[in-house]
């Protein structure tokens, strides 16, 4: 299986995960959906690191970076995604996820004092006018005016959750292997997620009696986050970062089209529009001269945990 191949199936299925969220939103236990998608891919990466041999120490220095990993990341990530699909649609949920990208930079520049330049400035401002532009209905006019619903406000800080998550873990890539930093992070985040497994015995019930969904969560985690991890830094190796990250741009595509093909949502006229600037946005983020200037190999976002 060709390194192209697999990574447009990871990009394929991280851009469904809105839609599999949205199937599993009826239950209403995000926590325990969450719960079970890091159980099964902890458990699938700790016998990676196992079969490889790549674990490795970890000093006591770094345990509380990998906690805000594990908080950022897994617990409020996908937490807040997941509650977020209870209240609103698929579809906008990609677009939203899109700025992603555009968080991460804004972070950077913030934290590590990286300047973007103005083709990355365009493309941030493109990014959270097409959002904006989704979100308030095709009416531009009431952009300025724009009020979030719940779910569209949970899905936005879920999205924020994610860039510092990508920006506190390129630190820990300068000295662990992308594996362990993931395997790690998934572990932590898990136990963090565990207390939450109880907040709901009547949903969890009903989740664990419904083998569709214990079929999607294992999908979750062996295919979103084992697998895809395992097939994005593979091709991180034989593409670069460059060539790598160039497929994250396909994400919020395959996120429209499933969540039509799969729950009928309909594609309105504001996701057209606006999904087509988020897009554009995105690829004047990811552009390939701009990322080799950001030692993207180093700082590379980890793979979408979407």
């Amino acid at each position: 299986m060709s390194v192209h191949l697999k990574m447009s199936a990871a990009t394929l299925f991280w851009g469904t995960t809105p839609t599999i969220g949205r199937v599993l939103a009826e239950f209403e236990v995000p926590f325990v959906v969450v719960f079970g998608r890091f159980l099964v891919a902890g458990i699938f990466l700790a016998l990676f690191l196992i079969a490889t041999r790549s674990f490795a120490p970890i000093p006591r220095r770094h345990w509380l970076r990998f906690l805000a990993l594990g908080a950022t990341g897994m617990l409020l990530h996908n937490g807040l995604m997941f509650k977020g699909l209870e209240f609103t649609d698929a579809m906008t949920t990609s677009i939203i996820l899109g700025l992603i990208a555009a968080m991460v930079l804004l972070l950077e520049a913030v934290v590590h004092r990286r300047r973007p330049d103005r083709v990355a400035v365009v493309g941030v401002l493109l990014g959270f006018a097409g959002t904006a532009y989704v979100l308030a209905g095709g009416r531009p006019t009431e952009i300025f005016s724009l009020r979030l619903g719940l779910g569209e406000g949970l899905i936005f800080l879920s999205a924020l959750s994610w860039a510092a998550y990508s920006v506190l873990g390129g630190r820990l890539l300068e000295e662990f292997s992308p594996l362990l930093v993931t395997a790690v992070a998934i572990w932590v985040g898990t136990g963090l997620l565990f207390p939450f497994v109880f907040e709901n015995p009547a949903g969890s019930w009903a989740l664990a009696s419904d083998s569709r969904a214990w079929l999607l969560i294992f999908l979750l985690g062996f295919v979103g986050s084992a697998l895809g991890f395992l097939w994005y830094y593979e091709a991180v190796v034989e593409l670069g970062g460059v060539g790598t990250a160039l497929y994250i741009n396909l994400v919020p595509i395959y996120g429209l089209i499933s969540a039509a093909l799969f729950l009928g949502e309909r594609f309105r006229p504001e996701i057209f529009v606006g999904g087509a600037m988020v897009v554009v946005g995105l690829t004047l983020v990811n552009r390939p001269g701009f990322l080799r200037s950001r030692r993207v190999d180093a700082a590379l976002p980890i793979p979408p945990a979407r």
